[in-house]
């Protein structure tokens, strides 16, 4: 007895290890996130992230007082609210008559249904914010179209740097692939001239902005809502609470069900901005 559980803890380890492998290879809307303060959620579901207001910069005149301020600080949580599970089982004889690496496909297909639903979370926080008024949004849904595609984002950085965004900041432009059929002429610069695009899960750059094509943005009735953001702006963090390779007692199988745990706030509201253009 002792020996199974030994070899059962064992393959629990193996397993985590190979979710969190293929979760993080994939390129997608968590993976343009902050993930600084995953480390805090370790033995945590909440993280409270805090911040400062900026003093008041005045002018010295010799001779007089100086003037003194209250100073305030503030804060957001970072709340791992969100549970997804997946529990699967593969017969016995169905795996001896199957090639090699059945249950490890399984499990890479389980790691991507957990990281699109991190996605899609991301995108429900992003559409939130821009509905509510909290973050920068295009003025009205744009008719996009080949001429005034490369003025749309240039619109959204103008706002970006008007927020005292750096150019020097990594900006990602995540879009529809309808949309992205539009900028495809306008890419200043391509993920085949270029492999360090290719690693950012992007096909080129507009301007200053890695462009991502995206299937899980969020949309409206007559909207898609395209995101431009730096990699500051949404803060994500996940855990894979617990992986378990069983045999249930009522069945000659074997089975693996895993805990994913994650949450998603936006941190810097300023560096974010929405840009919503029709759906054609």
């Amino acid at each position: 007895m002792a020996v199974a559980n030994t070899v059962t803890e064992f393959q629990q380890v193996i397993w985590s290890k190979s979710i969190l492998r293929s979760l993080q290879k994939i390129t997608s809307l968590r993976n343009h996130c902050n993930f600084q303060y995953q480390k805090d959620t370790k033995n945590a579901k909440e993280v409270k992230i805090l911040s400062v207001n900026r003093p008041t910069i005045r002018t010295y005149v010799p001779g007089q007082a100086l003037q003194r301020e209250s100073v305030a600080d503030s804060s957001l949580t970072l709340k791992l609210d969100q549970y997804r599970y997946f529990n699967f089982e593969v017969e016995d004889i169905v795996k001896a008559q199957s090639v090699p690496g059945l249950m490890e496909a399984l499990t890479d297909e389980a790691s991507r249904g957990m990281a699109e639903q991190g996605d899609e979370y991301v995108g429900s926080v992003v559409k939130t914010a821009a509905d509510a008024g909290e973050i920068a949004v295009s003025e009205s849904v744009i008719a996009l179209t080949k001429s005034n595609a490369v003025e749309s984002v240039e619109n959204g950085f103008a706002t970006l740097y008007e927020n005292d965004c750096k150019v020097s900041d990594t900006f990602y432009l995540e879009v529809a692939p309808r949309v992205f059929t539009t900028y495809r002429q306008q890419l200043t610069e391509l993920s085949t001239d270029n492999p360090e695009i290719l690693k950012k899960g992007a096909v080129g750059k507009i301007n200053n902005a890695y462009v991502c094509i995206e299937n899980l943005l969020p949309t409206s009735e007559d909207a898609y809502y395209n995101i431009l953001r730096t990699d500051k702006a949404v803060a994500f963090a996940e855990q894979i609470d617990k992986v378990e390779k069983y045999r249930p007692e009522d069945a000659f199988t074997d089975a693996v069900k895993g805990l994913y745990v994650f949450g998603a706030t936006i941190v810097r509201p300023k560096e974010i901005y929405v840009m919503k253009t029709k759906k054609s």
